[in-house]
């Protein structure tokens, strides 16, 4: 890990994201909003799966597909403007175990949300589905909520966490 670290640090796109006044903390605004804009459209269609919205007029599967475009274009500003982040500062992130947490919470969270997408597709109106299935598509609406919150914890935390 080290070796990639030190490679990574001397390469001249880490030197280049450094070199440039202010993009840092901008690259750092657009990660954070980019993962409200993800949680916040999760929460949407949590709230319409888990039936807890007075918004009844809209199916759960348009519900869905109205803010499931947000999910998906928020995974490619946080790839977008996370990639360059740790390019330019390896060495805060790659060996921090915070960083490595908020990787795997990633990876389930983008699976879970990947889960509840196909759910919901299946199962366009949860009325005419069995209990269980509908049971299974609210779990997986308050999982993916859960482990996107943790992504953003773990995240939080890498500035506080010293790399190992």
């Amino acid at each position: 890990m080290l070796a990639l670290v030190r490679w990574l640090s001397e390469t001249s796109a880490s030197s280049a994201i450094r070199g440039i006044d202010g993009l840092i903390p901008v690259l750092q605004t657009i990660h954070i909003l980019a993962i409200a804009m993800v949680m916040s459209s999760l929460l949407m269609i949590d709230l319409r799966v888990l039936q807890l919205t007075k918004l009844q007029t809209q199916s759960i599967a348009d519900a869905a597909r109205r803010f499931e475009s947000w999910i998906w274009i928020g995974l490619v500003l946080l790839a977008a403007s996370g990639a360059p982040l740790i390019i330019a500062e390896p060495q805060r992130t790659l060996p921090n175990s915070s960083f490595q947490t908020k990787i795997v919470l990633i990876a389930l969270a983008a699976a879970t949300t990947y889960a509840l997408r196909i759910a919901l597709r299946r199962n366009a109106e949860f009325s005419s589905v069995s209990g269980k299935a509908t049971r299974a598509a609210k779990l997986l609406a308050v999982s993916a909520f859960i482990l996107w919150c943790a992504v953003a914890a773990a995240g939080r935390f890498i500035a506080y966490t010293q790399p190992t």
